[in-house]
């Protein structure tokens, strides 16, 4: 399913996955946040070219993704985000 802009809000209510998941950006922080709303199981991974910091987006989903990833080890947190390792 595409999560970008007006899709997200209109796809994801119709189509009612079972988990969201995302791999970053402002499109994919509105569709897990709106997952979340809807009771969906929601899944970040932020993404792989974040290396030195969390995206902006990944520094605010916490909240709101059952399970909270980052890419690189040096990033993660006892609160979250965890890293279990890169997807490529």
């Amino acid at each position: 399913m595409d999560c970008r802009g007006r899709s997200a809000v209109v796809d994801l209510p119709k189509e009612r996955p079972d988990i969201v998941v995302s791999t970053g950006a402002l499109p994919g922080y509105l569709g897990i946040r709106l997952a979340s709303a809807l009771g969906k199981r929601t899944i970040w991974v932020d993404s792989i070219a974040n290396v030195e910091e969390l995206s902006m987006s990944g520094q605010r989903i916490g909240a709101y993704a059952d399970l909270w990833l980052t890419q690189w080890p040096h990033l993660a947190k006892e609160n979250g985000p965890e890293y279990a390792g890169q997807v490529l």
